[in-house]
């Protein structure tokens, strides 16, 4: 078969390119595997120590931040388990920090398992720190040193088989919770401790208070990725103590666990420290419940224990994701001792934590009936809730509670509670309260109602003292950052209304004075009683000070008129009452009941120079004539009945206006 030329020379072309792309590839495989053995000699020879600047330069470029390796830089890469350690590392802070590092490293060694990386798992064999000393800074404007992009899901790390942490210093300072701490962080395993082979351990002062921490594990080395990983915690802040018994449920991811956790202290407040959640001040307490979480959201179910004197139990969701974070809780009481209420507005609890001492006053300071305990009011900037609170019953001493209701809203700085709701045997407390802590010093609302209580509960006696429907409202505004500085500054009004009743007849008397006859019913120990048409007191405050606008206590007998002011700054009253007489009176005092003192300790008397102005007019009448005398003691009662439905209408309007009961009212 004849091949023309041309045909002879294609193949000749072809077969030339064909060797010389087989050449040109063998020749590129032999160069390529020359770098790689060159590559491969050069890195077994290398004095890792001349890699350290672009090795830091590249960990500043991935952290923001530079980092310097001051020490020995070894890198093993010949193994199954490839390792590295770095001696005199160093972190440095944000311009916005004063010091100049977050963090120093003695020494840092880890190793990888090589054959799961490259299937693209990444197990670690060993990671240890030799003497590391953190600083974790987080201003006013929250913003944090070491904010390396970790989300509030939980820290998500690569499998760990032994971790140690030799002398380890750990300072935190957080400007946003007011928390500072200064401590030690070690860890180490312990061969053949089962459940107890990995410890992990802290101590030092959180915000000066002593703090332990100790956390226990089993071998990590051990640890499967699909099972659980148990651990207990024991921490211990000052007097608050906490413990957990608990599983990862996928180790190494801490955004996920489960745990039987016990809580107990002085003052559930404390827990701030160690949660960032906002808790009131409140008695000694002991709590116990499940503490879940998943990822963002954590979820402390079937809390039960006791506050004072008081039981507790309730569910609680905490939303991290939120800034702030979010808190919706119910709680409850079987039965509320209602003095386990005051650490709650700043006053002493009366149960007090075992061993602790009782409560002394700081120098120069003095006892008084209002709290004067500032509250941490800027906690409330530092977090979100809907809380509900029942009580079933209430024990009390002083007044006849029945039960309790409390919804709380923290939104944005702003707490408001409304309704609060007190239930008495008969009758009602309601009202709503708004602290606004948005800025340094809280701005508070208050709007409080009693409705249909009957006085006979709060007076002892067969029959009472006193009877009758009680209605009141104080609607005030004050500026303070405690019960008594908010008092001080309080502006508003306050009102009493009793639309109809009865009391004892010789109290009645005696606001005369008629001394013949009040004395003389109280010597007998009558219990006789007056009917008592009406009563209506408003005060006016302003700048602290509550002042009469309208004080008429109207007796069948009596009619009673007073004026006066009542201090809350220094808590002192200034007051005086005068009865009327509406029949002839005989022996009769004209002279005001005057009502001094404090609060806490009034003083009754009798406004002398009234006194002593009868009692000269009844010696100078004596003079003339001995029987004369006795007409200075004689009323001839021309006081007449008082408007009560004028009246009741008036307490209808004002600052804080009342509105009688409509069925009570009869004149």
């Amino acid at each position: 078969m004849w091949v023309s030329s041309g045909a002879l020379h294609a193949r000749r072309l072809f077969a030339g390119t064909v060797w010389s792309w087989a050449n040109a590839i063998k020749w590129t495989g032999y160069t390529i595997l020359a770098l790689l053995i060159g590559i491969i000699v050069w890195l077994y020879f290398l004095d890792w120590n001349t890699m350290r600047g672009p090795v830091s330069r590249y960990v500043s470029h991935r952290l923001g931040r530079e980092v310097r390796i001051n020490g020995d830089l070894r890198v093993h890469l010949f193994s199954w388990t490839p390792n590295m350690s770095a001696a005199g590392v160093t972190i440095a802070n944000p311009d916005w920090v004063k010091e100049p590092l977050a963090g120093n490293i003695g020494r840092f060694a880890a190793s990888v398992r090589l054959m799961p990386l490259f299937r693209g798992k990444t197990i670690l064999p060993s990671v240890e720190f030799d003497q590391p000393d953190i600083l974790v800074v987080r201003n006013a404007n929250g913003d944090v040193n070491w904010d390396l992009g970790t989300s509030d899901r939980g820290m998500k790390i690569p499998p760990i088989h032994h971790f140690i942490v030799r002398d380890g210093h750990l300072k935190i300072d957080d400007r946003v919770r007011k928390l500072t701490f200064v401590g030690n962080v070690s860890s180490q395993e312990t061969a053949g401790g089962g459940d107890q082979a990995f410890q992990l351990t802290g101590d030092g002062a959180l915000n000066g208070n002593k703090f332990l921490a100790d956390v226990h594990g089993g071998a990590l080395i051990h640890v499967e990725e699909d099972k659980p990983y148990h651990f207990t915690a024991d921490i211990h802040s000052g007097s608050t103590h906490v413990t957990a018994d608990g599983a990862l449920r996928r180790p190494f991811h801490l955004g996920e666990f489960t745990a039987t956790a016990t809580f107990s202290g002085a003052s559930m407040a404390d827990l701030y420290y160690l949660t960032g959640l906002v808790f009131p001040t409140t008695a000694p307490y002991r709590m116990s419940g499940t503490v879940t979480r998943e990822g963002s959201n954590y979820h402390l179910a079937n809390l039960t224990g006791v506050v004072g004197a008081s039981d507790l139990h309730g569910d609680m969701v905490v939303d991290a994701a939120q800034t702030p974070p979010f808190v919706r809780a119910t709680f409850s009481s079987r039965k509320l001792d209602f003095v386990d209420l005051g650490p709650l507005i700043g006053a002493a609890p009366v149960h007090r934590a075992e061993g602790a001492p009782p409560a002394q006053l700081a120098p120069g300071q003095t006892s008084h009936l209002l709290p004067d305990m500032p509250l941490q009011i800027e906690r409330i900037r530092h977090m979100n809730a809907d809380i509900q609170y029942d009580a079933a019953s209430i024990k009390s001493q002083n007044f006849p509670l029945r039960d309790m209701h409390l919804h709380a809203v923290l939104n944005q700085g702003v707490m408001t509670l409304n309704p609060i709701t007190f239930d008495f045997t008969r009758g009602k407390l309601t009202g709503s309260f708004r602290l606004d802590a948005r800025k340094d010093v809280a701005i508070d609302d208050i709007d409080a109602r009693l409705s249909n209580v009957r006085l006979e509960q709060f007076v002892s006696g067969n029959p009472p003292a006193v009877e009758g429907l009680l209605a009141a409202r104080a609607k005030l505004h004050a500026i303070g950052n405690s019960v008594r500085k908010a008092a001080a500054t309080a502006s508003g009004g306050v009102t009493f209304v009793v639309p109809s009743g009865a009391m004892r007849k010789a109290f009645a008397e005696l606001t005369g004075i008629d001394v013949l006859n009040g004395l003389g019913l109280l010597l007998t120990n009558d219990k006789s009683s007056t009917g008592l048409r009406c009563a209506v007191a408003q005060f006016d405050a302003h700048d602290g000070t509550l002042t009469t606008r309208q004080l008429t206590l109207d007796t069948d007998d009596v009619l009673v008129q007073g004026q006066g002011t009542v201090n809350l700054k220094d808590e002192t009253l200034d007051m005086s009452i005068t009865g009327h007489p509406k029949a002839f009176r005989i022996g009769r005092i004209r002279a005001p009941i005057t009502i001094s003192g404090t609060i806490d300790h009034p003083s009754v008397g009798v406004k002398a120079g009234a006194a002593l102005g009868q009692g000269g007019i009844a010696a100078a009448l004596g003079f003339l004539n001995p029987f004369a005398a006795i007409l200075a003691f004689v009323d001839p009662g021309l006081a007449k009945d008082a408007n009560c439905a004028a009246l009741t209408q008036t307490a209808a309007r004002g600052k804080a206006p009342v509105k009688a009961p409509k069925q009570a009212l009869k004149h």
